[in-house]
C-alpha cells in the first residue's frame, strides 16, 4: 500500500510536508504542493478520510446549505465555494434547506462547518455548529456574514446610467414573491434604497409608487414587466436598473417582444432605453443586446467565507466577535448601455 512517506520521498519532502500539501495548507509553497500532488497521482495514493477523521477529530468536509440551486446565481456561488473548499484539501456537501426537519442533523454532525445562504429555517442548526452565512441581513444572529455589494453596487449601476445621459430612471424588481425560495430577504431593500438615493441625489425625479416597476425575481417576471413597459412601442424611461440579472435578461426579452431592440422600429435598447442588471451572471454575455451588469465577486465571497469558517473550526475554544464583510464588485459595460 502506498503511504505518505512514499509520496514524500518521490516529491523530495517529508511525510509531514506531503500531508500538509495534500490538505491545502497555506504555508506550503504552491510549487511544493503541486509536486506532492503529482507524486500522489503517479503513485495512486488515496487519502484515508475515515482514518484521518478518527485521528484528527475532523472530517475535512464542509456543508453548503442553500434554499436551492436552480438559479444561475446559486449554482455559480456553489461552484466558487466548492473550488475554495477543494483548494484547502477538503470536500463539500450540498444540503437544501427546504428539506430540513428537526431530526435530520446528520450531515452537519459529520461536517466540520457550514456555509449557508438564504437558509432561515436552519438558524438553530447554525448556532450549534461553526458556520458562516452569505447574504445575511439579520444582524441579531451571532454569525460571521459575507454579503454581496448590494449598496455600493447599486449606486454604481445607477451612476452609470446617469453618466450615459439617462434622466428618467426606473427600478425593476420585487422581493414579495413568497413562493420563490431564491429571493434573499433584505437584498432587495438595500438595492432599492441605494438606487433611489442615488437618483434623487443627482436631482432626477423618482416616485417609488410610480417608478418602482414590480417584477417577480425571475426572467419570466422581467419579460412580463418589459412587455408592460413597451406598450405601443414606447417606454417612458430612458434608463432601467434591474435588481438582478435574471430580471434584466427578462426585461430585454420583454421589450424585444414588442419591437424593442430593432433599430428604426419602436423603442430600442440601448438607443431609447438603457438597461443594467446586478450579479454578473454568465448569460448576460450572450443576450441580445449583451447585458451591462454589476458583477459580484463570487470568488471573493467564497474565499472570505472559508477563511472565516476555518478560523472557527481550527480554534474551537476561542471566542470571536461576529464579522460582516461586504465583497467588491466590477462594472461590466456591454451593449445594453452603450453610448
Amino acid at each position: 500500500m502506498v503511504t505518505l512517506k512514499d509520496v514524500g520521498e518521490l516529491a523530495g519532502v517529508t511525510a509531514t510536508t506531503a500531508s500538509a500539501a495534500l490538505r491545502g495548507k497555506d504555508y506550503v509553497k504552491p510549487e511544493t504542493t503541486q509536486r506532492v500532488r503529482d507524486a500522489a497521482r503517479k503513485l495512486g495514493y488515496k487519502i484515508n478520510l475515515s482514518g484521518r477523521s478518527l485521528r484528527s477529530g475532523r472530517s475535512d468536509t464542509i456543508t453548503f446549505l442553500t434554499s436551492g440551486i436552480e438559479g444561475d446565481y446559486f449554482s455559480q456561488l456553489a461552484m466558487c465555494v466548492a473550488e475554495e473548499v477543494h483548494k484547502r484539501g477538503s470536500h463539500m456537501l450540498i444540503e437544501l434547506s427546504r428539506y430540513l426537519t428537526d431530526d435530520n442533523d446528520l450531515s452537519y454532525t459529520f461536517s466540520d462547518g457550514i456555509i449557508a445562504i438564504n437558509a432561515s429555517r436552519a438558524v438553530d442548526i447554525l448556532k450549534r455548529h461553526p458556520a458562516v452565512m452569505l447574504e445575511n441581513y439579520d444582524t441579531s444572529l451571532p454569525t460571521d456574514t459575507v454579503n454581496a455589494p448590494s449598496d455600493a453596487g447599486s449606486r454604481a449601476a445607477v451612476q452609470h446610467l446617469i453618466t450615459r445621459g439617462c434622466a428618467r430612471i426606473g427600478i425593476v424588481g420585487d422581493n414579495r414573491d413568497l413562493n420563490n425560495p431564491n429571493i434573499i430577504p433584505g437584498s432587495r431593500d438595500i438595492r432599492m434604497r441605494a438606487a433611489k438615493e442615488t437618483i434623487l441625489a443627482a436631482g432626477l425625479p423618482f416616485d417609488e409608487r410610480r417608478d418602482f416597476i414590480k417584477s417577480s425575481w425571475s426572467i419570466d417576471g422581467g419579460i412580463e414587466a418589459g412587455r408592460g413597459l413597451a406598450k405601443k412601442g414606447k417606454c417612458k424611461y430612458d434608463g432601467l436598473y434591474c435588481l438582478n440579472d435574471g430580471i434584466a435578461l427578462g426585461i430585454l426579452r420583454g421589450l424585444a417582444g414588442d419591437g424593442v431592440s430593432v433599430p428604426g422600429d419602436g423603442v430600442s435598447v440601448p438607443g431609447d432605453v438603457r438597461v443594467i442588471g446586478f450579479d454578473g451572471l454568465s448569460q448576460g454575455a450572450y443576450s441580445v443586446p449583451t447585458l451591462t451588469t454589476v458583477a459580484t465577486d463570487f470568488k471573493g465571497m467564497a474565499d472570505t467565507a472559508l477563511t472565516l469558517l476555518m478560523r472557527r473550526i481550527e480554534n474551537p475554544d476561542d471566542e470571536f466577535f461576529p464579522q460582516t464583510v461586504n465583497v467588491g464588485y466590477k462594472l461590466i459595460e456591454r451593449e445594453s448601455t452603450a453610448a
